[in-house]
């Protein structure tokens, strides 16, 4: 598995770096805990083509699940025991 993702790896920094962009600095993964954690985390990233300038509101993007809340019956799809 390591030797296929330092592949990947390879691959895409090449494949960035011809189109003037780059990995982001790091990743950091959370834990999801809380239902206000997750509206806040969940409006974050359907902002994000929005802070770079791609569209004027997270709706217009066609990816974004902005445009969708009416399909959401729980916005808490995980429950705890």
């Amino acid at each position: 598995m390591h030797d296929f993702m330092s592949y990947v790896a390879r691959k895409t920094s090449y494949s960035l770096s011809t189109q003037d962009t780059a990995w982001q600095d790091g990743y950091y993964d959370t834990h999801v805990k809380t239902a206000r954690q997750f509206e806040y985390v969940a409006y974050y990233i359907e902002q994000n083509p929005v802070v770079k300038g791609l569209v004027d509101s997270a709706e217009q993007w066609d990816a974004s699940s902005a445009s969708c809340k009416d399909i959401v019956t729980d916005p808490w799809p995980l429950i705890y025991g």
